[in-house]
């Protein structure tokens, strides 16, 4: 029989198709054939085109003819080979179908239904991934429409195939997601199947309808981030869901770990559910032994999206590692269950990149132990348990049993290293055979690398990274036994070679980066030989490198990859780094601690354990000093060069373990601290008379007068006693209503260094020579600056260690003692009740200091020193609202504007809502005119800019509003966001609240956006 639709008279190009097209027919099987020819004669009846020569459309409404129709598809589909699925005319009869299901899909008749819902849900079962070849957005759209708990015979077989559909489409184009979402959008389908969860009832509806309808809404949440926030916001979905994971069986509860893992992939959803105090406990007991791998590895998938950030790892690791640990090391002991392996050795990678008390609690349950294991895998068992296997026993086993787990146990070993302190390991009475056996494993490995003495290693180079960097990390470690245990077997290998080793890496390092003319460079060979190069200088203190040559060429290397032709992440070369939900995530901010870039961070490394070795002689000119790494003569020479380059570096958007370094790196040559701008504002509070209130008296010198507000907050060591600032110890400054409070020094603090201390408190910076280096850091210590202190040491910056933030808001947070000298009062009418001191003040204000906002504001510090009435008001009004003030008051004691996150939180707030969010920054726009706020109205422009997008009736409301306060930079902003929108905006009328000029800049700039899409006006 001809199939239908075959053309009776093909042209030339038609008969060479039909050639084609015989050839594949006679690939398939007699009865595929047969049936294939019956589904067409049935298609026949009710496939048609619509004028003749379009596109084919379903018309019958005929229950018996579509019956017959999806008899035939069901028969069709069910004869079909993964083979066959690739063949024109089977792809061919699979558009057919496509067409005739979103049809039949579409009637009222429920046996049909029935019957059509079924063969769907079989129909795409059988044509599994390759159904995102054909345009599926229809039957998406006819599936989405049936899935009311009312007809359940319906909606369970349309929500299984609805479901194979999205699971396909996870690796889809982008414009195929966007398409398919646009229609789920139309039909609504993602509250409908929240109201279905919502209504579900245990003893009215079958719990194959609860468990479709879960695995439905998380495979919306995992594609489409924007169905993420109808989810976690929805308290009473968020409650039943809660229910059935705690009381429900197994199979429910694994479901609701994959939703839950889809719907953590939101930073805010993540933070709902770690809010559950009840909630993660039990997903805690479901790591546990009791239940079926499968339940386990999703609770362990779980736990990975939610121990991604700082902030998750921390909240968990708080209140429950003990039960967290104990999961994750009970399933990474299951070494023949290697997937349950794989996510607990994932899961432990994220858990351990954060500092805390998990990793003691890691080293009680025997973690060398278990990592031994998985190394040694099929070995062990023909070992005694107290026998330790010998390098070449390990790496020469059958791989096959391990395969893509060593990378895991190797970078698990290097975070417990960093992270290690010397108590840890006292938990382990002494019991460090197998440590001894990883750390061994590990430098046998890397040394190997590095001596490159085993070319012909079965080894990949994804596999020897992890292994080098443990070893690294291992040199970091604060634990001493596991720093000497790693210098000592990788000095054992490397010692006989020299400083032949070194200068190998460093003249490869140099030919690939300073001679390489293209500009083309082998980040990865670069990237290993810095590895290679920090450890050989951190365990060879004594060696012969030219740290004239290594330090031009590692400044080259860091310029270019501040300018991003050097440029490498770790997961570009290890795959097992490439989580599954990396990509998907939303209203997320995360960083590795290292940067992205590892080579700037490697080679900051190697730089730092370079110049950090040299003792009193002159890196340039080599010439004999008293103290530092540089003469007088030769600064000059390293502030134009490398100096420069560093600070330069600081001004970047880098992560904290490259700022560390880099500031380790400064201190070196004197330059202590993290320079910000701000703290170079608050220079100038240094040599400021006017406004101090506290005086540190010294013996060997004069007075030292300073500002209590500011040292509250960065050195509250030098304040008065409580009993001084109640009792004693202060005066009254003639001429002014300011009091005075006086702190007697110890006769044994020297004055310079108490200068150091103070700069480095107003401004975050200072500059420490050589000979004042002892005392500036014995009074750091004392003052409890551990950052400074820790600069001056000359120690390795402590892995996962924040930068510190120069941040003076502190100072404004009620206290007994809070030293506020002026208050800011708002321009509002609503009442707010202050806990501040005896203050009795109903309307909106702040208690502040009058030398921080003088810093910031040459208004205020005019009228501060102006002797008139108003500099000795007790408050200031303020011309803009609370919200503005609340803003404001950020910048003066941060240096930075808050800025809405443009989440998900904020594209779905109301347009009113949001504009009460953006008029605050018109309204501070406005006053940094009249203060001479400088860098408020750039802020202020750059915090609406970001977020302007979301809301159409916001951003007309906000065009007004700026518009009246004469913000036209704000306002050409907000046109831009809305100007493609012009006509509709026009032929609905809501542009009629505008006024003129506004309405000309936006024709204006809706021409240029027609010009520039080729549109016309």
């Amino acid at each position: 029989m001809r199939p239908a639709f075959s053309a009776s008279k093909p042209s030339p190009s038609g008969r060479e198709k039909g050639r084609r097209k015989g050839a594949a027919e006679q690939l398939l099987a007699d009865q595929v054939l047969s049936l294939r020819a019956r589904l067409h004669a049935a298609l026949g009846l009710g496939l048609t085109k619509s004028d003749g020569h379009g596109a084919k459309r379903w018309q019958s409404t005929d229950a018996g003819i579509q019956s017959h129709v999806l008899k035939a598809v069901a028969a069709f589909v069910g004869s079909l080979s993964n083979e066959a699925l690739r063949l024109a005319p089977v792809k061919e009869s699979i558009s057919d179908i496509l067409l005739a299901l979103q049809g039949i899909l579409k009637t009222n008749n429920v046996s049909v239904l029935i019957q059509a819902a079924d063969v769907s849900l079989k129909f795409v079962s059988s044509i599994g991934n390759s159904v995102c070849q054909y345009p599926i957005s229809e039957m998406v759209s006819s599936l989405s429409c049936q899935l009311s708990a009312d007809q359940l015979h319906i909606a369970v077989p349309c929500a299984s195939a609805l479901t194979c559909i999205l699971n396909s489409l996870v690796t889809a184009r982008a414009s195929t997601q966007a398409e398919i979402w646009e229609a789920l959008e139309k039909t609504n389908a993602v509250a409908s199947v929240i109201s279905a969860l919502q209504n579900y009832a245990p003893d009215v509806h079958p719990l194959n309808y609860l468990t479709e309808i879960i695995s439905l809404l998380r495979s919306f949440l995992w594609i489409w981030p924007s169905s993420r926030y109808h989810a976690w916001s929805n308290c009473n979905l968020m409650a039943k869901l809660a229910q059935y994971c705690l009381s429900a069986e197994t199979t429910v509860a694994v479901k609701i770990l994959k939703l839950y893992a889809a719907l953590a992939l939101c930073g805010n959803g993540a933070m709902i559910l770690l809010k559950n105090e009840e909630l993660i406990p039990k997903i805690c007991d479901l790591m546990g032994k009791s239940h079926p791998s499968v339940t386990r590895i999703e609770a362990l998938k779980l736990f990975q999206v939610l121990l991604r950030s700082p902030r998750g790892c921390n909240q968990l690791m708080t209140s429950h590692y003990l039960p967290i640990v104990q999961g994750i090391t009970n399933a990474i002991s299951e070494i023949d269950e290697k997937s349950l392996v794989t996510e607990g050795c994932r899961t432990a990678l994220l858990a351990l990149r954060y500092h805390g008390n998990h990793h003691r609690c890691f080293w009680s349950d025997s973690i060398d132990e278990v990592l031994y294991k998985i190394i040694a895998g099929s070995c062990s068992s023909e070992h005694q348990t107290h026998q330790m296997l010998c390098h070449g026993e390990l790496f020469n086993k059958d791989s096959k049993d391990i395969v893509n787990i060593d990378p895991y146990v190797w970078d698990i070993l290097g975070y417990l290293a960093v992270h290690c302190n010397n108590e840890y390991l006292s938990v382990r009475k002494q019991k460090n055979n197998f440590l001894q056996a990883l750390i061994s494993c590990a430098c046998s490995l890397a040394t190997d690398f590095v001596t490159q003495k085993n070319s012909s290693t079965k080894f990949s180079k994804e596999e020897l990274e992890p292994a080098l960097r443990a070893v690294l990390m291992m040199l970091l470690s604060p634990s001493q036994y596991i720093f000497s245990e790693a210098s000592s077997k990788f000095l054992k290998v490397v010692l006989p070679l020299g400083d032949e080793c070194m200068n190998i890496l460093l003249s490869s390092i140099e030919s690939n980066v300073t001679r390489n003319l293209s500009g083309s460079f082998d980040c990865v060979k670069i990237m290993n030989n810095l590895m290679n190069l920090a450890c050989l200088v951190i365990v060879q203190s004594n060696h012969s490198l030219n740290k004239r040559s290594v330090v031009g060429v590692l400044s080259t290397i860091i310029k270019e990859c501040l300018h991003n032709r050097l440029y490498i992440t770790r997961s570009n070369i290890a795959s097992h780094l490439q989580f599954c939900f990396d990509g998907g995530s939303c209203c997320y901010l995360t960083e590795e601690w290292e940067g992205e870039n590892v080579i700037l961070f490697y080679g900051l490394v190697v730089l730092y354990n370079v110049l950090r070795r040299v003792s009193l002689v002159c890196i340039h000119c080599e010439k004999n000093l008293d103290g530092g790494i540089v003469c007088h003569d030769c600064r000059e020479y390293y502030n134009e060069g490398l100096i420069r380059v560093l600070e330069h570096a600081l001004g970047q958007n880098l992560s904290p373990g490259p700022k560390s370094y880099i500031v380790h790196i400064l201190s070196l040559f004197g330059f202590c601290g993290f320079p910000s701008k701000f703290g170079a504002k608050m220079r100038s509070a240094l040599c400021d008379n006017e406004l101090v209130d506290l005086e540190l008296l010294l013996a060997d010198s004069e007075p030292l007068s300073v500002h209590a507000a500011i040292l509250s907050v960065r050195c509250p060591k030098l304040l008065p006693s409580e009993k001084s600032l109640v009792h004693d110890g202060k005066t009254t400054v003639e001429g002014s209503r300011r009091s005075l409070y006086h702190v007697r020094m110890s006769d044994r603090v020297d004055s310079n260094a108490l200068k150091k201390i103070l700069e480095y408190a107003y401004t975050g910076f200072v500059m420490v020579d050589a000979d004042i280096v002892r005392p500036v850091k014995t009074l750091a210590k004392y003052c409890h600056l551990k950052s400074l202190q820790e600069v001056l040491q000359r120690e390795q910056p402590r892995w996962s260690s924040d930068c510190p933030r120069y941040d003076l808001t502190a100072a404004v947070e009620p206290a007994e003692h809070s030293f506020s000298d002026i208050i800011l009062e708002a321009q509002s009418n609503e009442k707010m009740e202050c806990h501040h001191g005896s203050c009795k003040l109903s309307t909106p204000h702040v208690h502040s200091h009058k030398i921080v906002l003088s810093m910031s504001c040459d208004y205020l510090r005019a009228l501060f020193q102006s002797g008139m009435h108003e500099s000795f008001a007790e408050a200031i009004r303020v011309p803009v609202g609370w919200g503005a003030l609340d803003k404001l008051l950020q910048w003066f004691y941060s240096g930075e504007l808050p800025r809405i996150p443009p989440d998900c939180r904020w594209k779905n707030m109301s347009a009113e809502e949001q504009l009460s969010h953006l008029k605050p920054y018109a309204e501070l726009s406005s006053l940094a005119e009249f203060w001479f706020l400088e860098g408020v109205k750039a802020a202020s422009l750059a915090a609406v800019a970001s977020c302007l997008n979301s809301s159409t009736g916001a951003s007309l409301e906000f065009i007004g509003f700026a518009a009246n306060l004469g913000q036209w930079d704000l306002v050409e902003a907000a046109v831009g966001s809305v100007a493609h929108l012009y006509p509709r905006l026009r032929d609905s009328s809501q542009l009629e609240q505008l006024d003129e000029d506004v309405l000309n800049m936006l024709r204006a700039e809706y021409v240029r956006y027609s010009q520039h899409r080729g549109g016309s006006y």
